[in-house]
């Protein structure tokens, strides 16, 4: 597989520093989403798994400890890749000029990269109180919400994306519907607004488990109000409802209309959720095809930020045949 999509692409490696994949960890399904894209958009692009240690040759034996204590926990627990992503497994020679991808609770520069890009999942800090990124790295942003214009000035660095699980999450009940459901998930300790009661809290349901209860219920309440399970529920006929912010508007929230199909931000915004779920499938389509716009603007402006010196390049490759 790494020959493969090493053979496509003339430009940079990229390489995406991820976790095992698991269904239901957002911030890794989009990783591996963000790899699978980039290698149907034409480029080479790797995971690296973020256990991985990288070989030191400074420190040989603490390195040789390190990859040791690895592949033991690897052959307990193998790295998991996503059936049917083109997500193929770096090596360290693969890593020679990348672009590395961080999320941004990543502490550091694990690969010792020279070119770093840090995708901002959530707000920085969010997760663990603490940021440690480098004075260089470009910062790209999965919401407007999570940017933080002192680190990343350029709005335009969007990239988002949804792994969109449609053969599930569907519809099947057309007939009657009761009570409700909820998330707390990153909205955690934020106050509940809603009657409890004939309400399941859905927090840690497989995907099976959500998509009987989403076919169920009414109305499924969010208090995450960046989470891809709000769109799931709309596509199974549910009335998805975001418990608002405290002084965040609905424009503020999502400025992109199309961000809002199939989802009320606040019980008295339910009419525009009905009316525009219709919509909201193709939408979603759209964002997981790698013609996405805005993967193919992290593309352009990777390119742009990580140049490649063409001259330098043919001597090393005229060095190469000579040698």
């Amino acid at each position: 597989m790494a020959s493969t999509a090493a053979s496509r692409s003339p430009w940079r490696n990229f390489i995406v520093f991820a976790d095992s994949f698991h269904e239901n960890t957002g911030g890794v399904l989009v990783l591996h989403r963000l790899c699978d894209l980039l290698n149907r958009s034409g480029e080479t692009a790797f995971l690296w798994p973020a256990r991985k240690p990288l070989w030191n040759p400074a420190k040989p034996w603490a390195s040789a400890w390190a990859a040791f204590r690895y592949h033991r926990r690897r052959w307990r627990k193998p790295y998991r890749t996503r059936p049917g992503f083109v997500t193929p497994v770096a090596t360290q020679e693969d890593l020679r000029g990348a672009v590395v991808v961080y999320p941004e609770i990543v502490f550091g520069n694990p690969l010792r990269a020279e070119n770093v890009v840090r995708w901002l999942l959530h707000r920085p800090g969010f997760h663990k109180g603490t940021i440690g990124f480098g004075p260089d790295d470009r910062f790209f942003f999965a919401q407007p919400a999570f940017n933080d214009p002192k680190l990343n000035p350029d709005e335009s660095n969007l990239l988002k994306m949804v792994v969109l699980r449609d053969d599930m999450y569907r519809q099947t009940n057309f007939g009657p519907r009761s009570g409700t459901c909820y998330f707390l998930r990153k909205g955690k300790g934020r106050p509940i607004v809603h009657d409890l009661t004939d309400s399941q809290c859905v927090d840690g349901l497989s995907h099976e488990q959500l998509v009987e209860v989403f076919n169920r219920v009414e109305m499924c309440i969010s208090y995450d109000p960046y989470t891809v399970y709000s769109y799931y529920a709309a596509l199974c006929g549910c009335v998805s409802v975001i418990v608002p912010l405290e002084g965040i508007s609905k424009e503020q929230w999502y400025p992109d209309p199309c961000d809002r199909l199939g989802v009320a931000y606040g019980f008295d915004d339910v009419e525009h959720a009905r009316r525009t779920t219709p919509d909201l499938l193709a939408y979603l389509r759209d964002l997981q095809s790698p013609s996405n716009p805005t993967v193919q603007h992290f593309i352009a402006q990777c390119r742009r930020y990580f140049p490649i010196d063409e001259q330098a390049a043919d001597r090393g490759d005229a060095a190469s045949t000579t040698s």
